[in-house]
């Protein structure tokens, strides 16, 4: 037989179910928190750079840093455990050798994809490179013929492409900071308290949105249809989603942010090296084959079963929550 319902069980019953509505909300306090700090931060940075005209990528770099601020202070003022779980530990140097080539390996993995779908042609003149340079220093009132003595700009284009294969990334690793350890280093783990795929799939598209803003106030030029545009963003979507994934993993596996700050790094400087030596002759096909790398490189760390990582990861951190 069942107990009686009493006045006293329901009351009971209310109590305990007001409670763990409480301990959810308190639960999500500071991932709210955090997505509203990111995004007045940001939209500064936005607003700024909008009014700056033509010299507002000058605010690009500091629009980086917006996730790592917002994480800081949220954990400062809305997050119990403060930066008991922010893996700031500097962690193995092995680590460090072992995905920066792995990272490099995915780069030029991206570059054979272009070639095979079109979307580049190769030019080992160094022509890209000298035009990309003259526009740089054109932006801050400079000339490329103003150059340092016993600098020539084909010397330019060796010291920039072997830079940003290795040393270039260094200093930079700050600006990789900015990003991930608001994103992978705090975003992550508190989406990954409902489901992983949450924090994935939530991830990757607050991540991908983050980024848009961007592609308005320092676009790119385009002759896309709309079906082409739309088509384009799910690209560029699924391929963040992926991105974000490996990402993760970096930061799971190595267990510091400031291996995968350095990940970050290389991930951009090593596009942008090889970017000296092709011309773009579709940015369509290129985001796709973007992508289309991005989705391998998930479907091999599954298939390695390197994903199970974040089962023993996520584990410790909930420890400590």
């Amino acid at each position: 037989m069942h107990p009686p319902v009493t006045l006293r069980s329901l009351r009971s019953l209310r109590v305990r179910m007001m409670g763990a509505v409480k301990r959810k909300k308190m639960k999500r306090r500071p991932l709210i928190a955090y997505f509203v700090l990111v995004t007045l931060i940001s939209a500064v940075f936005i607003v700024g750079m909008k009014l700056m005209g033509k010299s507002g990528h000058y605010l690009a770099g500091p629009y980086m840093l917006g996730p790592a601020l917002a994480a800081i202070i949220t954990r400062m003022f809305f997050y119990q455990h403060k930066f008991a779980d922010a893996h700031l530990r500097f962690g193995r140097w092995q680590a460090y050798l072992q995905f920066w080539g792995f990272t490099l390996a995915i780069v030029l993995l991206s570059y054979v994809m272009y070639t095979l779908l079109g979307s580049i042609s190769w030019d080992f003149s160094g022509e890209t490179f000298l035009s990309q340079l003259k526009n740089q220093m054109a932006l801050s009132g400079q000339r490329i013929d103003n150059l340092p003595a016993g600098l020539t700009p084909k010397m330019m284009l060796v010291l920039f492409f072997i830079g940003g294969l290795t040393i270039f990334n260094v200093p930079l690793v700050i600006a990789g900071f900015g990003e991930e350890f608001g994103w992978r280093g705090f975003m992550f783990p508190q989406l990954c308290r409902t489901r992983l795929a949450a924090g994935f799939v939530v991830g990757g598209l607050v991540w991908f949105a983050w980024h848009v803003p961007l592609v308005f106030i320092m676009p790119s030029p385009t002759d896309f249809t709309t079906l082409q545009h739309v088509f384009n963003a799910i690209t560029l979507a699924i391929g963040s989603i992926c991105t974000f994934v490996y990402f993760a993993y970096v930061y799971a596996k190595s267990g510091s942010i400031w291996v995968v700050s350095l990940v970050h790094a290389v991930f951009n400087n090593g596009s942008r090296s090889f970017s000296y030596f092709a011309n773009i002759e579709s940015q369509l096909m290129a985001n796709i084959g973007m992508t289309f790398t991005m989705i391998a490189v998930v479907a091999f760390l599954y298939v390695r079963k390197e994903l199970t990582i974040f089962d023993n990861f996520l584990s410790k951190d909930k420890n400590i929550a």
